[in-house]
């Protein structure tokens, strides 16, 4: 019985450990054969205090790798209907914003999205629009 309970401990550490929080720019997002992928690179968000930086945030990409992930039934698309409330999305809407439509707050392609990914299945969880002033 001991012996069970550390290997689903562990199962479940394996299983945690796949799932990533990040800051990305979504690059690409389309339907392929009845699967919506999405291209994401991964991005820092720092906050600046500097004349060069008027919109009080900066967007550093140290790595330019762009990773493809696959959406499930499960995945879940929130924007940004004001500056505290979301609205869960279709991925037709989240295309629809990419190309420029305003939900209540705008976003754009350079607009970052918090994500939560699982790295071993190539797999979307979610995508939240990160609030911009």
């Amino acid at each position: 019985m001991r012996v069970l309970s550390v290997l689903l401990a562990l199962a479940l550490g394996l299983t945690l450990a796949q799932v990533q929080n990040r800051v990305a720019l979504i690059t690409d997002f389309r339907q392929v054969q009845g699967v919506w992928t999405v291209k994401l690179d991964y991005v820092e968000v720092k906050d600046c205090n500097r004349d060069d930086c008027p919109a009080g945030i900066e967007i550093s990409n140290q790595n330019p790798l762009i990773r493809t992930f696959r959406f499930t039934r499960n995945t879940r698309i929130l924007l940004l209907k004001n500056a505290g409330e979301y609205f869960q999305a279709t991925p037709q809407q989240l295309i629809q914003g990419l190309g420029g439509r305003n939900f209540g707050w705008s976003f754009d392609k350079y607009t970052p999205f918090y994500i939560k990914v699982d790295e071993a299945r190539r797999e979307i969880l979610e995508l939240k629009q990160m609030y911009l002033p």
